[in-house]
């Protein structure tokens, strides 16, 4: 906001500003697990409550994405009409994407194939319009967001969520658990940990991400921190901590965005070898970043040791073959998911099959019967968003995607501030290890949250778009 806007409307100024914006989400990040842990506990026959229980964990989760999207969506309507009463209305590539990703949403909503229906009705992982409310006023959110104070409490904010999440997955692994797992039959054959997310396949995503911010709060701690180094090595054992929860629910998927995360690190530093920041700073950054996969490798080792957490997940995956992509059964059943949404395309190609309705493309199959098997996501979110929104909305997509890698890549290159830098890298890296992970795994409402604002957050608010003729 420029000083003439707070001049003519300071309320509406102060009402859409980045600390609003920012600490609305850092409310919404934090409300997710601190009420599940409630839901969970009042959920217990044990415990006397005053009114009917939670009648399943995760029942209150939409509800809390839903709330903190309508006042996000506030936040939003009050910021463009600040900007309009200020008389020098601009507009962002930001703002376009923002449009545009609702336009798409809202086309595959008005010609779904089943209107009104979103993976099959499933409260706790369906994303209804109100959760694709939240996602993109996220997105907007991180792009109003500068400061790097603010952008420090936003890392913070991972950080407590990783250490509750943590901590709750560490006991899960010695079957110790607040209250039951909706999406783990078995439980009593495994301790894998599912965190307050009630699915391994999420915890390994949600997991991947905070290991993602907490271990770039160490490596970049020398520049972030210079006051408080001890803070830096708190973050390297809570990360590795959580690390080790991350194996511990043996998700793949997570490995592979993991994977995507170091390879991002190792790129990065050798083409910041070729940039004007200090060396010496980039050397301490080197050296704790090997310092960190150090770290990691230890806790891989005794992961190998003392568990079949990583033995169990090579074995199955030398199971799982490439000579298997395109059978039915690849990928625990996703080569059956992916061929039931590329055969729907075609049908579908513009405004997809419908919001959130991927269920659709298996009764649209010709050797499908009722009573085959269904399953609501793609299991590959890039998949899930051309088959359910369409090709147009695909591409939107990942050009939403595109903009905000190359802008942060450029910004980290070229940045003269080290801690405006640092907090950029950090970000990049996080997004890189959701970008991976995603392409086996879906999108659900109490993950993506924390990944629709670093894409914001990488999205930069410079250069206003010009409608004047050169």
């Amino acid at each position: 906001m420029t000083e003439e806007t707070k001049l003519k409307a300071p309320l509406l100024a102060k009402a859409s500003s980045d600390k609003v914006f920012c600490y609305l989400s850092m409310a919404l990040f934090l409300a997710l697990p601190i009420v599940e842990i409630i839901t969970e506990v009042l959920g217990k026959n044990k415990i006397k409550v005053i009114g009917p229980r939670p009648p399943y964990p995760s029942y209150f989760q939409p509800y809390v994405v839903a709330f903190f999207g309508a006042l996000l969506a506030l936040a939003v309507i009050l910021n463009f009409i600040s900007r309009i009463v200020n008389g020098k209305f601009k507009l962002y590539v930001a703002d376009v994407f923002f449009f545009t990703l609702f336009i798409f949403m809202i086309l595959s909503m008005a010609f779904s194939v089943n209107p009104g229906v979103f993976a099959g009705g499933s409260k706790y992982y369906c994303e209804r319009p109100e959760i694709f409310l939240c996602y993109y006023c996220l997105y907007f959110a991180g792009t109003m967001i500068e400061d790097p104070k603010l952008r420090k409490k936003m890392l913070y904010t991972y950080f407590i969520v990783a250490i509750i999440q943590g901590v709750v997955a560490f006991f899960q692994t010695f079957r110790i658990e607040i209250h039951y797992c909706l999406f783990l039959y078995n439980r009593a054959s495994t301790t894998s940990a599912y965190g307050l997310l009630q699915n391994t396949n999420f915890y390994g995503a949600l997991s991947l991400v905070l290991v993602a911010a907490v271990s770039g709060l160490f490596i970049f701690g020398s520049v972030l921190f210079k006051k408080n180094l001890g803070f830096k090595w708190i973050a390297f054992v809570v990360a590795l901590f959580v690390f080790y929860t991350m194996l511990a629910s043996n998700s793949r998927l997570a490995w592979l965005g993991f994977a995507g995360m170091i390879c991002t690190y190792i790129i990065s530093l050798i083409v910041m070898r070729k940039s004007a920041m200090d060396k010496d700073k980039l050397k301490k950054i080197t050296i704790d970043f090997v310092i960190m996969c150090a770290g990691f490798v230890a806790v891989i080792l005794i992961a190998t040791l003392a568990t079949n957490y990583v033995t169990g997940r090579i074995k199955e995956t030398a199971n799982d073959t490439l000579a298997k992509v395109g059978d039915d059964n690849f990928g625990h059943g996703r080569g059956r998911i992916w061929r039931a949404g590329l055969h729907s395309i075609p049908k579908h190609w513009v405004t997809g099959i419908g919001l959130d309705n991927y269920a659709q493309t298996f009764r649209e199959l010709p050797d499908w019967h009722k009573g085959d098997f269904i399953q609501d996501k793609g299991h590959n979110e890039y998949l899930h968003t051309l088959v359910t929104q369409g090709v147009f909305a695909l591409i939107n997509y990942l050009a939403v995607l595109i903009y905000a890698a190359v802008n942060a890549v450029k910004r980290i290159i070229k940045e003269t501030d080290d801690v405006k830098r640092c907090l950029h890298w950090i970000f990049l890296v996080i997004f890189a290890a959701y970008a991976c992970q995603a392409i086996l795994n879906s999108s659900v409402l109490n993950v993506a949250p924390y990944f629709w604002i670093i894409i914001g957050l990488l999205t930069p608010r410079t250069k206003p778009i010009s409608f004047k003729k050169r």
